[in-house]
């Protein structure tokens, strides 16, 4: 299996050398344009400074000599260069140079006949055919070390792309390979497992974040799965224990089957099917199948009445509960749902502030919400167990919470009735000081609309 960081530096090495192709292949064409332009520029110097020396020749003797015949012929082997020297009648006089590779005639189109005068008077005819394509040996060796070298560096780019693509390609993809295997080690079961996120703030350090959130996140979940196990062991083992002891008491006739005995069974029996009717509960509030009824509900009417249902035991602990709800809200949802939630709430209120403390519960108008608060000044949560108050069993006071029958469910259920609701719920504690509760649910507003 090819890794991602061969891939990756493949694609830069196919990019970068078809650009470095393209721009050697244009760089050699375009100077091998402006080359036979310049070579054609120099052959028509070269053109003009025989003219001027056939000129100057003419008019010394005022025909044409031996002499001007082997600065013709020196010219030709110099340059490179095919001549014919015409009369002035165009007769050819002599050629110099290789004439038999590129023969030439007076028609010839390709190598033009160019006029010699002398005072207006055609005193004979150049016709010059530039051997070679026009290029003398030096001129074509230029063109071909221009070329090699043009080569050369295309192939030290593409050397060089090629080692700049991997060493970019390995460090681009590092945290990707990482990170796939830690999450290797993660589907084993690993999941301490994290990654150094890399500097800055791209993608892939936002990815590697976020894999590390989620891997936290499964850690998080494992533990609670296994003090969910524990603890539901735990909360079915004690009344099935209690339950066991009794009736074998009872079959080995230690005890009666006194009514006080069997109500000691039937309470232990009632809370088995609490804690089972409570796992329900949370499991379809957690599926979000939690069925409740959409009514008109008056708030105020509400907290007066599960206040009053609990006054008994509030006062039997000395605790002031008070309550203030702001005339005219109302809510549309469950009745016996939000009973639930208060009661619940008021519950744990009751149970974590000591003698002689305070709790008030309170509802106001929020923008479009209503806002209920319930509030003590009890022992308050600690910051350490607060992001947790929400998840099934949770109890930060295990002891404390079992000893006053908690089975660390309510809270999961109070929170599933209020999402059902399209409310939101959160809670504030400080410990020694006391514990805020805020719900906000959907205010019905003029006209009996949400």
């Amino acid at each position: 299996m090819k890794r991602i960081w061969m891939r990756l530096a493949l694609v830069f090495m196919l990019v970068s050398a078809s650009g470095i192709l393209i721009s050697t292949l244009l760089s050699i064409k375009e100077m091998q344009h402006h080359f036979s332009l310049y070579v054609r520029d120099v052959n028509q110097v070269h053109q003009q400074d025989l003219i001027a020396m056939l000129q100057d020749e003419y008019a010394k003797k005022q025909k044409w000599e031996e002499g001007t015949f082997q600065k013709l012929e020196a010219a030709s082997q110099l340059l490179g260069l095919q001549i014919m020297l015409y009369d002035g009648n165009l007769q050819l006089l002599r050629s110099f140079g290789d004439t038999h590779t590129h023969p030439v005639s007076v028609s010839s189109r390709d190598d033009e006949l160019t006029q010699i005068t002398e005072h207006g008077k055609v005193i004979g005819a150049l016709r010059i055919h530039f051997d070679n394509s026009g290029t003398t040996f030096l001129e074509e060796h230029f063109q071909i070390a221009h070329t090699n070298a043009m080569q050369w560096t295309m192939l030290a780019l593409l050397l060089i792309v090629c080692l700049v693509s991997v060493i970019t390609a390995k460090r681009f993809t590092k945290p990707i390979v990482t990170m796939s295997d830690a999450a290797v080690e993660v589907a084993k079961g690993n999941l301490a497992t994290r990654v150094n996120v890399p500097k800055g703030k791209d993608e892939l350090a936002s990815l590697v974040e976020s894999f590390n959130n989620l891997v936290k996140s499964l850690e998080n979940q494992e533990e609670l799965r296994k003090r969910l196990t524990s603890d539901v062991a735990h909360e079915l083992r004690t009344p099935l224990n209690t339950l066991l002891a009794q009736t074998e008491g009872m079959i080995d006739q230690v005890w009666e089957a006194t009514p006080e005995h069997l109500e000691a069974i039937r309470a232990e029996v009632l809370r088995l099917i609490r804690i089972v009717s409570d796992l329900d509960q949370v499991m379809q509030a957690e599926a979000g199948v939690l069925t409740i009824s959409r009514e008109q509900v008056n708030v105020s009417r509400l907290i007066e009445n599960t206040a009053a249902s609990m006054s008994a035991s509030f006062l039997q602990k000395q605790i002031e509960l008070s309550s203030y709800v702001q005339a005219g809200i109302r809510v549309v949802g469950d009745e016996q749902r939000l009973v639930q939630v208060l009661t619940n709430l008021l519950t744990n209120s009751l149970k974590h502030t000591d003698h002689g403390g305070k709790v008030s519960v309170t509802a106001e108008k929020a923008g479009a919400f209503v806002e209920v608060k319930i509030i003590d000044n009890g022992s308050g949560i600690t910051a350490q167990d607060l992001p947790f108050v929400f998840e099934r069993f949770y109890r930060g006071d295990r002891s404390r919470n079992r000893v006053r029958g908690g089975a660390g469910l309510g809270l999961t259920i109070v929170q599933g009735i209020v999402e059902a609701h399209q409310g939101d719920i959160y809670i504030d504690s400080t410990v020694g000081e006391g514990t805020t509760v805020t719900i906000h649910f959907p205010m019905v507003i003029e006209g009996g609309q949400e």
